[in-house]
């Protein structure tokens, strides 16, 4: 057995009720995690499938460092193609599903096909079992999660669920790990109820061995006592999660408000976000992920229904992008969202946009099956999410997501949509914070801050250890626009490897510079699995999984340039108090920003795409068969 992994892949044919077993080794160059799945996602998925078809793929993966004493290794990075974009569909999760996947024996697992009636799969270490999900079709995740831990007479069973929204193919569901870790952005939800799979449940009883366990038990105290406890952001997340290292800055910190039509929201309206006041009233017990030193999560109940979550995302989804600030409603839509199965920000994307049509006249009640959209109105938000769930009246038109809401209501609606590759963005600090806004707008994933938004942007870091930790000169001023395509690059390729060694963002440097530095993640990784890589090595498995993922659009999706613009509101209306006052993204700067960002790639400047040149370098050869195949031409490159 290889240390650090299992050496295994397991595939699962719902169609036939057969599964495979392949070995990990003849895909080790990507290493793990997010990497192998994506490579398994290009290799597998052919450009004429569609994303809910049966042919289409979803990749579990868990990297070498989960089910290891490194602490925070508990994320699972799940791959597909994409339902709303076409492209790169990938997200991913804490809890205890990816240990325990790792514990049963596998390090991936390809889920493919159609079962012809609800079914869920469970896996106990080599068998794997096939069960009848009939009686908890239309039942929420957490009835889900518990119906299979009876039904299997365990209680240690981690899960992998949807809810109606997947059930209902709602285009923006979501995946939920152990009840409340939502695999969010792309419709993983959506991809399995269209193959009527409405759940995993796992339970593993072997151990991952390691390459040298004494010196890295010896290594994982050593970090945790000189750098985890250490870390401010580490006490913050412990003491508040997310939402209070959100919530620290005040008006001083960019929000999105009103479908991202403004970005301030006053202290008035953010002290009644306070996780603290929460937690008196609604609060059952802490939670944490699988080895984690941080401890972030909390279990949550509201009228009677319960969940996990409430960080930074509930508050800017919920709250601000909603101009919503009555705690009981905004718990009471992330509690739905959660039992539902559905991306909280792409939820609040649709609703944001219906919205802020209807206030501007687009919108009618004739057309929302008489309800009064306005911001704030926290019943008739709940009740259009209980229709966009349902696929009722109006909100079978919302649960397609906004791009295609757009066509189908007309009217000029789309003056009022923030699409990217034809995906909402739902984010804050897009206009002032110029890095960020490139990191999000150019993921692969059509988004989200979780790939290229480099949170270091945000940490004051002095010219002196930018230069000593990035090799960039000075990343201080946030609405500086120089040196931030540089910037965008290493964290993309530094996100990389977090993913795909399976680590935690949140103890990455994008919260805190001292906390996982390449140079720690090569040590763990030499300890873990005997063998040595330097970190620059590893930066450059990011960088190959980023020119994979760029690759995959560009042949799925067709992305290239034109997709990697900012959407007309954040280069048109700018923030209109606080500090950031006055500030957007000029599309002259921006233009220069992107060009130095695919100088960098060595990509295409005038089309996007990566060239033949950086794809051989990395390794990617069949790739660029694979493109010219399909008449996809590249240049040369320098």
């Amino acid at each position: 057995m290889p240390f650090g992994r299992t050496g295994k892949i397991l595939y699962i044919n719902l169609s036939n009720k057969t599964t495979k077993i392949e070995s990990t080794e003849k895909y080790i160059s990507f290493i793990g995690g997010r990497g192998i799945n994506q490579w398994l996602l290009y290799k597998l998925v052919d450009i004429n499938v569609k994303p809910l078809d049966p042919e289409n793929v979803v990749v579990l993966g868990a990297g070498p460092f989960v089910g290891t004493f490194v602490p925070a290794a508990s994320r699972l990075a799940v791959d597909f193609k994409n339902v709303l974009t076409d492209g790169v569909g990938s997200g991913n999760c804490g809890g205890q599903f990816a240990s325990e996947m790792k514990f049963a024996g596998y390090d991936h697992i390809v889920i493919y096909g159609k079962s012809e009636s609800p079914v869920y799969i469970y896996i106990r270490n080599n068998k794997v079992f096939f069960r009848d999900a009939s009686n908890v079709w239309n039942k929420t995740t957490w009835e889900t999660e518990n119906y299979i831990k009876k039904k299997e007479d365990d209680k240690s069973i981690k899960t992998l669920t949807i809810g109606l929204g997947g059930e209902n193919l709602v285009k923006f569901a979501c995946i939920i790990g152990d009840r409340g870790r939502g695999v969010g952005y792309g419709g993983g939800g959506a991809v399995f109820g269209s193959k009527k799979l409405k759940g995993i449940g796992i339970r593993g009883t072997n151990s991952i061995k390691v390459a040298y366990p004494k010196n890295l038990l010896e290594k994982v105290r050593k970090y945790n006592t000189d750098v985890i406890e250490k870390s401010n952001m580490v006490r913050v997340h412990r003491k508040g999660g997310t939402l209070l290292a959100y919530l620290l800055p005040g008006e001083n910190r960019p929000h999105g408000v009103k479908n991202m039509s403004e970005e301030f929201w006053e202290n008035k309206k953010l002290s009644k976000m306070s996780r603290d006041k929460f937690d008196k009233d609604y609060l059952i017990r802490r939670q944490s992920c699988y080895n984690c030193p941080v401890y972030c999560s909390g279990i949550y109940e509201i009228n009677g229904l319960k969940c996990e979550g409430l960080q930074a995302n509930t508050i800017r989804s919920f709250a601000t992008n909603l101009n919503l600030t009555i705690r009981e409603k905004i718990l009471n839509i992330h509690a739905l969202t959660n039992l539902y199965g559905l991306d909280g920000d792409q939820t609040s994307a649709v609703i944001g946009w219906a919205i802020e049509c209807y206030e501007n006249g687009i919108l009618n009640k004739n057309d929302t099956d008489g309800l009064e959209l306005s911001w704030g109105n926290g019943d008739d938000i709940i009740k259009l999410l209980e229709n966009i769930v349902h696929r009722r009246g109006f909100g079978d038109i919302l649960a397609k997501g906004v791009y295609e809401s757009c066509k189908m209501v007309g009217r000029n609606s789309e003056k009022f949509s923030v699409l990217v590759k034809k995906n909402s963005l739902m984010e804050a600090s897009m206009r002032s914070h110029k890095a960020w806004a490139l990191g999000i707008i150019t993921s692969t994933k059509g988004g989200g801050h979780l790939r290229g938004a480099p949170g270091e942007e945000a940490q004051k870091i002095t010219p002196e250890v930018s230069k000593e930790l990035f090799n960039i000169d000075n990343i201080y001023d946030p609405t500086s626009y120089k040196n931030k395509a540089r910037l965008v690059v290493w964290q993309e390729n530094y996100k990389g490897v977090i993913d795909i060694m399976g680590l935690c963002a949140l103890t990455s440097m994008w919260m805190d510079i001292s906390l996982y530095q390449p140079e720690d993640i090569a040590e763990f990784y030499n300890l873990v699995t005997g063998e040595n890589i330097l970190a620059n090595e590893l930066l450059d498995v990011g960088l190959k999984l980023q020119n994979l993922e760029r690759a995959f659009n560009l042949l799925h999706a067709g992305f290239g340039r034109n997709d990697d613009m900012p959407p007309k509101k954040l280069s048109e209306i700018p923030v209109e108090e606080g500090p950031y006052k006055g500030e957007k993204l000029d599309l002259h700067d921006w233009n220069k920003m992107l060009d130095e960002y695919y100088e960098l790639h060595d990509w295409d400047k005038a089309t996007g795409k990566p060239t033949e040149n950086i794809l051989v370098e990395l390794g990617l050869e069949k790739v660029v068969e694979n493109l010219k195949a399909n008449e996809i031409f590249l240049h040369k490159g320098v």
